[in-house]
């Protein structure tokens, strides 16, 4: 009987897997220890490393405060737009309540009506009152000296005759005692001035002036024109030795009436002449020129009438 051959082996199977096991092992190690391995004498690496690792931990502790303070301030932002958000339901609500009241006074019915103040001309005294030199056009004045300040506007045309009557009304009852003047004014388109007489002075009130003057007063009427310049016309007057201003006009002065009544009283605030005022016509259709005139008059001493027949 023959004996078969044998093969014989160094190392079996086993063995080999367990030095191919053992040598992974050691090389997945030397893998992971090298970064920190450090050689003999100095390594710059190393220290390199450690500088990276520090910047690491102080950036991982910045980022955990920054964090931190985003974490605050969104709370912070939640209360504010949670404390916001109510402040604007209450404002969303009064609005509503508004326009809620605000229905509710547009359906009550209200007669509107527009206030119109009815001026009655004051009629001419029957007779003189005490401590009244005379009364001229119903304005009582104890004053000596006047001057006449007539407007002579495009608009006095439908007047004339009633301008005239009145005119020669306020001349009637002077005397010699007496002394005036007559100033017609109009803007075309600058102001302009007729007078009497021909230089800025009073003239006694004779008989032979008061017929110059009626002359004087029927040719304004061939002058009516333009516009009504009663500031410029105002201020002329008063630089007339006169202790009263008689104003006769049917319309609203060129100028405001509020900065009129201003300068006017501030220029007479030492003259301390008396301004009185006439409304010529339809007055008691123009609002706006009674209120002028009568606040003209009243705080430069003097009285209002309106003249319509």
């Amino acid at each position: 009987m023959r004996i078969p051959d044998r093969d014989t082996a160094v190392f079996s199977t086993s063995a080999i897997d367990l030095f191919a096991s053992a040598l992974g092992a050691f090389i997945l190690l030397v893998m992971l220890l090298f970064p920190y391995y450090r050689h003999a004498g100095p390594d710059e690496s190393f220290a390199k490393t450690q500088a990276v690792m520090e910047k690491r931990r102080l950036a991982s502790d910045e980022l955990v405060d920054l964090k931190s303070r985003q974490d605050q301030l969104q709370s912070e932002l939640d209360e504010l737009t949670e404390s916001n958000q109510g402040r604007e339901q209450q404002i969303s609500r009064l609005r509503k309540e508004l326009m809620d009241i605000s229905r509710q006074l547009a359906a009550i019915p209200v007669d509107i009506t527009e206030p119109v103040e009815i001026i009655t001309p004051e009629p001419e005294p029957l007779a003189l009152t005490d401590g009244v030199e005379f009364s001229i056009l119903g304005l009582a004045t104890e004053m000596k000296s006047f001057v006449i300040v007539v407007d002579m506007s495009g608009s006095m045309l439908q007047y004339e005759d009633l301008m005239i009557r009145s005119v020669l009304e306020i001349l009637e009852p002077l005397n010699e005692s007496n002394e005036f003047a007559i100033v017609g004014y109009h803007g075309n388109p600058q102001p302009v001035l007729w007078s009497f007489p021909n230089e800025v002075g009073l003239v006694p009130a004779t008989r032979e002036n008061l017929e110059l003057a009626e002359t004087f007063t029927r040719s304004l009427v061939r002058k009516f024109v333009g516009s009504t310049p009663t500031h410029f016309a105002l201020q002329a007057a008063l630089d007339y030795p006169a202790s009263a201003v008689i104003l006769m006009s049917d319309g609203e002065p060129n100028s405001p009436p509020g900065f009129i009544i201003e300068n006017i009283s501030q220029l007479n605030q030492f003259r301390q002449t008396e301004i009185h005022t006439v409304a010529i016509g339809q007055y008691t259709h123009n609002r706006n020129l009674v209120l002028f005139m009568q606040t003209l008059a009243r705080v430069n001493g003097g009285d209002f009438v309106g003249v319509s027949r």
